[in-house]
This record gives structure tokens, C-alpha cells and sequence, in this order.
């Protein structure tokens, strides 16, 4: 079992297409990391958003944020985005329309990459992003990464791993860039010297995999399912996220499913039976039970599309680990 590793000083986040939050809870579990703005379009993810962090700022559409807008907000320096970018554009369930799907945002997203010129990024999605267009998709999505002098590390991990009786695996990208010193540098400088896919790294590691020089490696990787692994014991992970990965103080609540009532619905000849009153009574009590079964089905869409924090928690530990690595190879 290793010690905890926590970055020299709090990693600066933007959040986005945040859903609940599972990707924030996530870092919150792993320690060293502070949310500094949310993007989320859902009007109920917002309201969740706003009870569980309410002094943290929420912007709508991700197509609004620009450095300019995030400064608006009280929001400078980021030092890592994470986004659970929209999932149907790949889902193995859809029509799998990848780059041609209006809900795909990998575009929005490497445009805010771009300005907001972070040192890392995390990526989540369902494991068709892997092979979407023939993986053709993936690797153009590893090609972006590598234009920007990012080295890339991908794998999937699934909710059974960290304790869920569900499998719901899903891919996961941690980009970084170990250039630190050219940060501030412009990124068509990168484009420019950094045009080879021999530059996003090479090897494996674990469960992950890492872009490699050949292209049939890259492809290779991009289909490939990773290997399961144990959550508990001399896995490398600090003992203080095993402790946390079946239960979380503050997780229960926010993130469980209300029970919806059950409601015995009467007949039109038995609700003319009724006095006046009885009958508005009963029209109230109807009324509010269908604002709870629309509640509850926000609930559950907003529960199905969330990232496990678990999950996110153990790709936390990863990110801190290369950073870690980084710093002391610089």
C-alpha cells in the first residue's frame, strides 16, 4: 500500500458537463483538488448543484465559457478540467453518430482546452467512444491531445471495482503536460512542433494504456478493455481511499434515489361520490403526486448519467501520481 500522494499545492478545477457533481465528489474523496466552477446546461443537475455547492459558480452552456466569462465569475488560473462529456453520440444503446451527433462536445471541449491552457485534463465517457467510427474517432481525439503536447494515458474502469453491484464501465482519459515550463507559450507554437503521435508517450502501466509511437499500438490500445483490478489491499492506492470507497460521508444523501409513494388512483363515478371538498382534496393530493413522479424520474435520468465518485476518486490518485512523477523528473 502506498502513502498518499497530494500535490505541492490545491490542483484549480473546472467542472465540466458536471451532471450531480460525481466528478467534484470524486476529487473531494481523493484530496488535493478545488472545484472552481461548474458547467451544466440541466436545470435539475443545477438545483443539485447549488444544495450540495453553493459557493461554487455554475455556467449554463459550456459554449459560453471563454477565459473572459470564467474571469466574469472570479475564476483565473486553472490548473485541470475534468469533463463527462455526453455519452449518446457513442453509446453502444444509440444510433452512435460520434463526430456527426450535434450532442457531441469533444470540439467545445478542446476549444476551451485550448484557452484555458490547463497543465491536465480528465475525461470520462462510455467504452463505444473506444471504438466509434471504426476507432477512428478515439484516435483523432488522441491526436488533439498530442497537437497540444499532451501525454495521454486511457482505460476503462467499471463501478464493480469500487464496490457497486453494477458493472458500468467507462472509459476514462487523463491528458497531462509534463512541458511545464512552455505553459505560457502559444498553442500554435505547440501545433507546430508538436505534429507527430510519437509525442503523446509510449508503454503501459496497470490497467491504463498509453498512446504509442506505432499507430497500430495506438489502435491497438483504443480497443482495448482493460484488466480488472482489486480495490482493496497492495493495489498502490492510499489506505485513506480504500477507506472511502464503499461508503463516503455525504455521499448517501445527495446521491440515492427518493422512494416515490404509492397513490391509489379512484375512478371518475367514485370522485363524483366524494363531498366537494373530499374532491378537491383529492385533486391536490393527485397533483402532488405527479410533481413527485416527475421529480423522482429527473432523479433517476440525472442518477443514470452520473459519474460514480469512487471511480473518479481512483483516477485522482492516478492524476496525482503523474503529477507527482513529473515533478520529479523536472
Amino acid at each position: 500500500m502506498t502513502e498518499k500522494i497530494t500535490p505541492l499545492e490545491t490542483q484549480k478545477v473546472l467542472d465540466l458537463c458536471s451532471g450531480i457533481g460525481g466528478f467534484t465528489q470524486g476529487h473531494l474523496i481523493s484530496g488535493g483538488f478545488e472545484t472552481v466552477a461548474f458547467c451544466e446546461i440541466n436545470q435539475y443537475c443545477q438545483q443539485i448543484l447549488n444544495l450540495r455547492f453553493p459557493q461554487i459558480p455554475i455556467i449554463s452552456d459550456i459554449h459560453d465559457i471563454t477565459v473572459e466569462s470564467l474571469a466574469r465569475i472570479g475564476v483565473g488560473e486553472i490548473d485541470g478540467i475534468i469533463a463527462g462529456l455526453p455519452c449518446p453520440p457513442f453509446s453502444l444503446a444509440g444510433k452512435r453518430l460520434a463526430s456527426i451527433d450535434e450532442r457531441n462536445l469533444f470540439s467545445e471541449f478542446f476549444r476551451i482546452l485550448r484557452q484555458v491552457r490547463p497543465r491536465w485534463a480528465i475525461v470520462e465517457n462510455v467504452p463505444g467512444l473506444l471504438t466509434a467510427e471504426g476507432g477512428q474517432f478515439f484516435l483523432t481525439v488522441l491526436w488533439q491531445f498530442a497537437q497540444m503536447g499532451f501525454d495521454v494515458q486511457w482505460g476503462v474502469l467499471s463501478a464493480s471495482q469500487v464496490g457497486a453491484i453494477h458493472k458500468r464501465e467507462r472509459v476514462w482519459i487523463i491528458a497531462t503536460n509534463s512541458q511545464s515550463s512552455r505553459r505560457h507559450t502559444s498553442w500554435n507554437q505547440y501545433e507546430k512542433e508538436r505534429t507527430n503521435a510519437a509525442f503523446v508517450g509510449g508503454g503501459n502501466h496497470c490497467n491504463f494504456h498509453r498512446s504509442s509511437q506505432s499507430h497500430n499500438s495506438v489502435e491497438y490500445g483504443a480497443r482495448a478493455i482493460a484488466q480488472r483490478t482489486s480495490s482493496r489491499g497492495d493495489d498502490g492506492f492510499s489506505a485513506r481511499l480504500d477507506r472511502c470507497l464503499l461508503t463516503h460521508a455525504g455521499l448517501t444523501d445527495c446521491l440515492t434515489a427518493a422512494t416515490v409513494p404509492s397513490f391509489s388512483r379512484l375512478s371518475r363515478r367514485e370522485i363524483a361520490a366524494l363531498t366537494l371538498y373530499c374532491q378537491q382534496e383529492y385533486r391536490q393530493l393527485w397533483a402532488e403526486y405527479q410533481a413527485i413522479r416527475r421529480q423522482h424520474k429527473q432523479q433517476l435520468i440525472a442518477l443514470g448519467n452520473a459519474i460514480v465518485p469512487q471511480c473518479a476518486a481512483l483516477i485522482f490518485e492516478r492524476l496525482k501520481r503523474i503529477l507527482s512523477q513529473q515533478r520529479k523528473i523536472s
